[in-house]
């Protein structure tokens, strides 16, 4: 089996900066952004699976101002490799609905820009993920469309979350 798909992605990252920043301080999100999916993996019983994937998860970017004025900016990127496995049941003869569950090893940066220069942090990590997923099969049972939600909560070093919540449609074909 192989697979790739795309994601509308949120993350809770202006939230947890707003927090930590304090009183007086707004961080404006520029919202869900795209992410891209690419795996391979083994399928059973009709349509579950396993999957060895690459995920990159959509850019969460946007500005902190403080008082009315904007004061800087922030992005943060994440991505990483994950196994996971999709168990499938069938709801008629070609549609398949169930959940999925993975463990993603993650690497995330972020970059803050102000008016007294650049500064960057990244961590990494490995956390589990879950989600509901829905299968299509067409062309005699060889391909399938996929669709989606996954929560994915990553814990860096220091005990911050970072949590995306993910939207996603893709194909898959299969090797019989």
């Amino acid at each position: 089996m192989v697979g790739a798909g795309v994601g509308i992605d949120t993350g809770n990252f202006a939230d947890e900066l707003e927090d930590e920043l304090g009183s007086g301080f707004n961080v404006d999100d520029d919202g869900a952004n795209t992410g891209a999916d690419l795996y391979v993996g083994f399928a059973f019983g009709g349509a579950s699976s396993v999957r060895l994937g690459y995920r990159k998860f959509g850019e969460q970017a946007g500005e902190v101002s403080f008082g009315g004025a904007k004061i800087g900016e922030y992005e943060v990127d994440a991505d990483g490799l994950y196994l996971a496995a999709d168990l499938m049941f069938p709801v008629a003869d070609t549609v398949y609905l169930g959940g999925t569950l993975g463990l993603q090893r993650w690497d995330g940066e972020s970059t803050t820009r102000t008016a007294s220069g650049t500064s960057r942090a990244s961590s990494e990590g490995s956390d589990f993920f879950y989600g509901v997923r829905g299968k299509f099969l067409f062309n005699q049972g060889k391909a399938g469309v996929v669709a989606g939600y996954t929560l994915y909560r990553f814990e860096d070093e220091r005990g911050d979350e970072l949590e995306y919540d993910s939207i996603s449609l893709g194909l898959e074909g299969y090797f019989r």
